[in-house]
């Protein structure tokens, strides 16, 4: 298989010190649909069809609570609700490529190519059509819903990576960037009219009912050895169904309660002593498995 040297030149220099932006509200949160093909396409939310216009996209208003996106004949559900911190992103109808760069500004090109080893990668490309390799500092994404929390950028797609930036502090020699690009947009910056190769990206899209969902996890409530953990958690497992159940404001506070520290304390205050099979703990944690890894996160695909 051919590895190609890539042809991805980045200024980086020190001198100016970004993002899909969402507005949350005790009911709701605005997200970015993205359409980064060449032609608009038609998407339709719970109801509601939208036209998304060619390398572009809307904003959208999403009540906390379920909601369904179909696209391209297909379907899925999904959550929308409040994350424990400040987060954004934007939606991926069409799955297709996002590219994540990370590049370093500094005055020395020795410390930028060691600052940026580690974050090299080897990708499957294609050029020509061909299968081929290249090695580039790049995540590449394509969930239908990608969160700025876990895939971190400075720079969103519609945002120019700069050509230097202003570190502060005297000992500073370095700075730390990361770009998110549409696919198309990151090619340019590979692909030139002056070089025969033409590099692509393989396009590889699930089909919905492939992605994975985060399901609450049924809990026998009879096995819990502990009376007071049993009662707590058929407590918990009906402001869950509410959660679930319910849209806009009364969605969100009641997931606010349920992830609140208060009831973090609580949940792990409880049956202490009482519970030698260790029956409640390990019911609390079947749900802690599935629930905790979205706090920080607005949109998940569910049932």
């Amino acid at each position: 298989m051919k590895k190609l040297k890539p042809t991805l030149t980045l200024i980086c220099s020190l001198t100016l010190v970004g993002c899909f932006d969402s507005t949350f509200s005790n009911s709701s949160v605005d997200r970015w649909i993205d359409n980064p093909t060449a032609n608009e396409i038609k998407v339709t939310i719970d109801d509601k069809e939208l036209t998304i216009p060619a390398k572009s996209g809307i904003k959208y208003a999403f009540e906390y609570g379920k909601h369904t996106l179909k696209y391209n004949g297909d379907s899925l559900t999904f959550m929308a609700k409040p994350s424990i911190s400040n987060n954004t992103g934007f939606i991926n109808p069409t799955q297709s490529n996002y590219i994540l760069l990370t590049t370093f500004y500094t005055n020395s090109d020795k410390v930028y190519e060691e600052m940026i080893k580690p974050y090299l990668k080897i990708i499957q490309v294609s050029v020509n059509g061909e299968p081929a390799e290249m090695e580039l500092p790049v995540k590449i994404i394509n969930d239908v819903f990608i969160e700025k929390n876990g895939n971190s950028w400075d720079y969103s797609v519609d945002e120019e990576l700069p050509d230097s930036v202003t570190v502060r502090g005297e000992n500073q020699y370095q700075a730390h960037k990361r770009k998110m690009y549409r696919e198309s947009d990151f090619l340019d910056t590979i692909n030139s009219e002056d070089i025969d190769e033409k590099v692509s990206l393989p396009y590889t899209p699930k089909k919905f009912s492939e992605i994975t969902k985060y399901v609450l996890p049924t809990i026998d409530l009879d096995k819990i050895e502990c009376q007071e953990g049993r009662e707590f958690l058929a407590s918990q497992l009906q402001d869950w169904n509410k959660f679930f159940t319910t849209k806009g404001s009364e969605s969100g506070d009641t997931y606010n309660q349920l992830t609140s520290h208060e009831t973090f304390k609580k949940k792990h205050s409880l049956c202490s002593g009482q519970d030698p099979n260790h029956t409640y703990q390990w019911a609390t944690r079947e749900i802690e498995d599935v629930m905790d890894g979205l706090r920080q996160i607005n949109f998940y695909v569910t049932e």
